[in-house]
């Protein structure tokens, strides 16, 4: 265990240090729109950007790259996203990881494809080799390290066969980037699920990873917190944690850090701040730094609502999550052939990020807005209770930092 951890240098209380960016996001961004960007992760005090995957393989089509490349294999385009993002990023001393390449049959992969992945691992160096030789020489500290995008998994590490497979493909693609150059870390975010691995399981699967891996002092193991996709929970993740942690002691000078997941799934919304830091408070003792999945998709401002963003600086200022008094909706009702029709008056974004909509007890319904790169926001007013009668409906509005509203009871 470190005695000081990295994050503690920055504040005495966790902060986030970095956030993905998907090129989904930002594809046909010119430096101007990475400006705008970075600048909000800034603000939010972050020194990592990492952007992934640089290219996209399409099933025997032409792959395609975000940045001009030479390679046969590799659809020709123009647009230069890598060349914008790291001059933005250079100007406000933001370091990249950049992921090399990406295939949707990662997640369909099974026993016969191991020769497919070991190919993969190639085309990754290949990519590795190009993307250095056009920035690096121009953006020395910027680009500052590289990311493995393929997520590895308690479904990939179930078998000792496949951690000794797994790792050994890792050690392809990190001789590599060793002998291209030492100075450049290699972060990789795996994730655990409950349902396949305990605890103790997910110790051992990683320790025999470990054992087969030529992992180097500085590289990042960033394990996924995996609570906002629902394949751990607050409850039981830190546990999983421990045994990460336990297991990459194994490797000399191996870096643990949290990839801080910052959604909820079941919705694709944006987690309130309280349980964004409780993730981070939870892994305290155990972790070097925090990254997140991801402040620029789920808390920017370019993205959501300011309130995420305006919530977390505040904490960041302070160290605590102020309470606030949350109004509630001003609510009519009618009921109509058993079911049960509400409306609100609209409330402003400033105060309230949402409702939750209980019946008797149990939560029905989640209402809060979706991230919308044309920032059209309106919150929404109006719900219907299927089947109402003889039970009791509650609606309660909450805000950026999960302080919740006095619930307004209605019973039919």
């Amino acid at each position: 265990m470190c005695s000081v951890f990295s994050w503690q240098k920055r504040h005495p209380y966790p902060t986030a240090d970095g956030s993905f960016i998907q090129p989904w996001l930002a594809s046909g961004w010119d430096r101007k729109a990475w400006l705008k960007e970075l600048e909000v992760l800034k603000e939010a005090d972050m020194t990592y950007l990492i952007l992934a995957p640089s290219v996209r393989d399409r099933n025997g089509k032409l792959s395609q790259a975000i940045y001009p490349s030479n390679l046969p294999w590799i659809e020709k385009q123009q647009h230069d996203t890598i060349e914008a993002c790291l001059s933005a990023a250079e100007s406000l001393g933001i370091k990249v990881f950049l992921g090399l390449n990406e295939d949707a049959k990662w997640w369909k992969m099974t026993e016969n494809d191991r020769e497919w992945y070991i190919g993969e691992m190639h085309r990754g160096n290949e990519i590795a080799a190009e993307i250095y030789s056009h920035y690096k020489n121009r953006y020395p500290e910027t680009l500052h390290g590289w990311y493995f995008v393929w997520e590895l998994s308690s479904q990939h590490l179930y078998k000792t066969e496949y951690q000794i497979f797994f790792a050994q493909a890792m050690n392809l693609q990190l001789d590599f980037l060793t002998q291209l150059d030492r100075s450049m870390p290699l972060m990789f975010c795996p994730y655990m699920t409950d349902t396949i691995h305990s605890p103790e399981e997910t110790y051992r699967a990683w320790s025999t990873f470990f054992e087969h891996s030529r992992l180097r002092p500085g590289d990042i193991f960033c394990p996924q917190d995996a609570v906002g996709a629902g394949w751990l929970k607050l409850e039981n993740f830190t546990d999983y944690f421990i045994a990460c942690k336990k297991a990459a002691e194994k490797v000399e000078g191996l870096l643990m850090w949290s990839d801080v997941e910052t959604f909820c799934q079941e919705t694709w919304t944006s987690t309130t701040l309280d349980r964004f830091i409780r993730q981070m408070e939870l892994v305290s003792g155990i972790v070097d730094n925090y990254i997140t999945f991801a402040y620029s998709h789920y808390f920017s401002p370019n993205i959501v609502p300011k309130g995420y963003h305006r919530a977390y600086l505040e904490y960041l200022k302070h160290g605590k999550i102020f309470k606030r008094e949350v109004p509630a909706p001003d609510v009519s009702w009618k009921v109509q052939d058993g079911n049960l029709h509400l409306n609100w008056e609209k409330q402003s974004l400033e105060t309230v990020c949402g409702y939750l909509i209980y019946q008797d007890g149990k939560l029905l319904a989640k209402l809060q807005l979706k991230p919308d790169r044309n920032l059209q926001f309106e919150l929404p007013n109006s719900f219907i209770v299927l089947n109402a009668e003889g039970m009791k409906t509650s609606i309660v509005a909450y805000d950026y930092k999960g302080n919740l509203a006095e619930p307004v009871d209605i019973i039919v």
